[in-house]
């Protein structure tokens, strides 16, 4: 049998390219594509927030517990340069086209500052001189090696510098030892939790954006297939149409001409029967490899009342496979919004698969309710249920388990297809010897 039951509007044939991004993708090679450096750049300005807000307070420490004389003008100068150019770059966040480059001068900037703010905040002595290991580690995660070791040379040089040159800080009384070594302390726990933040968010970030990307190329690639499929849909449609009308005029007219003849052949009469009814399942297997069904689902679309569709669905269907379909509709759902044609196909194809794995004289039930702002619409049969890899590649073009001639493994393709356009999902859940679940989930309507 054929796998029963597990945000898209252009058509499928106008397909963006995708960046390729591989699983073991570093983070520092992902600057380069797509979105990557605006999501660096959303945590380096968190991160410049946290240090503006931390210099405020050290500052205040610093002079009100302390009593530590401090140059607040110059001082005052670093954090404002700061703010600012933290608003600078969020507003090239906020326009979403921040250039890779913008990472390494805000990198560097910030050494500068935390350069000039130990100058005149005691040099080496002040326990915060520690924190260019934090540029530095940003730098290695972030950039390329190049970059990366001209910010350690910078730093390092800077750090040298600052022992040559910078005002030391005098406090009345002086600071003991203790209260030293518990800023070296409370710097060291600084450090280690900024790096810890850090690189944690940004991994998750990116790993976040990778796999978008490898849902939008998934999708890419289906809609390439689709076009494919829909070209040679169409040229065999073409080929095929009028050979098959011929033969089906043919065998009607050999049949009529039978009866017409008083010969009592009851055997060449069926033989002309027989090639119409193969005529005709050539034309329902061409009408299959339709998929003009999926073409600017977006202008298709519409609300689609929950009666309207129930009665869309049942007038494809045979009265003996209305005999055994159940349809549950809960009250508080309405309508979807969806293509018509489209989703009555889709749930067609649904609703065949479930009969054909289901057992003679079983019923299948037709289950729509709603969750949230969606509609499920489910197709439950009473069959042997699907192993898990069958599962996984259900939906996959001319991927089936009926046997030949029973189905081209298009059908659950198209599904998936309708699915993604209507910007909702299709899913299974099956379990072995104890029946499948197809859904379908669209966009409810109010």
């Amino acid at each position: 049998m054929e796998p029963s039951p597990t945000s898209l509007s252009s058509k499928s044939t106008d397909i963006t390219p995708v960046p390729v991004v591989r699983a073991d993708t570093p983070a520092r090679a992902l600057l380069s594509t797509l979105q990557e450096p605006l999501i660096v750049l959303v945590w380096l300005t968190r991160l410049r927030w946290l240090a503006v807000l931390g210099q405020v307070i050290a500052m205040g420490l610093a002079a009100i517990v302390l009593s530590i004389q401090l140059p607040l003008l110059p001082v005052s100068i670093v954090v404002l340069t700061t703010l600012l150019t933290n608003l600078v770059v969020r507003f090239w966040i906020l326009r979403g086209d921040p250039p890779a480059g913008l990472v390494p001068v805000v990198l560097f900037l910030d050494v500068g500052l935390l350069t000039v703010l130990l100058f005149f905040t005691g040099g080496p002595a002040n326990p915060f001189a520690t924190l260019y290991v934090v540029h530095v580690v940003m730098a290695v995660v972030l950039l390329g090696p190049l970059w990366a070791w001209t910010l350690v040379v910078v730093a390092g040089a800077s750090y040298a510098l600052l022992f040559r040159f910078h005002i030391p800080l005098t406090a009345e009384p002086a600071v003991s030892p203790r209260v030293l070594a518990a800023g070296n302390w409370a710097a060291l726990v600084l450090e280690s939790a900024l790096i810890a933040y850090f690189i944690s968010r940004l991994s998750r970030s990116l790993r976040d954006r990778e796999a978008e990307l490898r849902t939008m190329r998934d999708r890419a690639t289906r809609h390439q297939q689709l076009a494919s499929l829909a070209t040679l849909a169409a040229g065999a449609a073409h080929e095929l149409g009028t050979p098959l009308g011929t033969i089906a005029v043919v065998a009607k007219e050999l049949e009529l001409a039978i009866g017409r003849s008083g010969q009592n052949d009851p055997d060449a009469a069926e033989d002309a029967r027989l090639i119409r009814r193969e005529v005709d399942r050539c034309r329902k297997i061409l009408d299959r490899m339709r998929v003009d069904v999926v073409q600017d689902i977006a202008a298709q679309s519409r609300v689609l009342g929950v009666g309207e569709l129930v009665e869309l669905v049942k007038s494809d269907m045979t009265e003996e496979t209305l005999s055994r379909l159940t349809v549950s509709t809960a009250t508080e759902v309405r309508a979807v919004i969806a293509p018509p044609r489209a989703v009555q196909q889709a749930l067609g194809v649904m609703i065949r698969n479930a009969f054909d794995a289901s057992p003679d004289g079983a019923r299948v039930m037709l289950d729509i309710r709603r969750r949230e702002s969606s509609v499920l619409i489910s197709v439950v049969d009473e069959g042997t249920g699907m192993a898990a890899d069958v599962v996984r590649r259900a939906g996959e073009p001319f991927f089936t388990t009926k046997a030949p001639g029973r189905g081209m493994g298009l059908g659950l393709f198209l599904v998936r297809l309708v699915a993604e356009q209507c910007n909702g999902r299709w899913y299974i859940e099956s379990t072995p010897g104890r029946g499948t679940k197809s859904v379908l989930e669209l966009p409810a309507s109010g």
